[in-house]
């Protein structure tokens, strides 16, 4: 994930380069959180959204993400 501090608005895709960054132990939530003015809670909930989809994408009849 890029060191651009000033991110305003937060998108899938920028959440799931972090995420990705988190799951490969390059950072970690606290850290994402502290650098970019988070809260670690808000930080530690995208991966929970990333953990279940991830689940969601390997079951043989996956739920529409809606219902989740």
């Amino acid at each position: 994930m890029s060191d651009d501090n000033s991110i305003k608005r937060w998108t899938a895709k920028h959440k799931a380069a972090v995420v990705m960054d988190i799951f490969k132990g390059k950072t970690t939530a606290a850290e994402v959180a502290r650098q970019y003015g988070l809260t670690a809670p808000g930080v530690e909930g995208w991966i929970d959204e990333a953990q279940r989809s991830m689940e969601n994408g390997v079951k043989a009849r996956p739920k529409d993400i809606r219902e989740q």
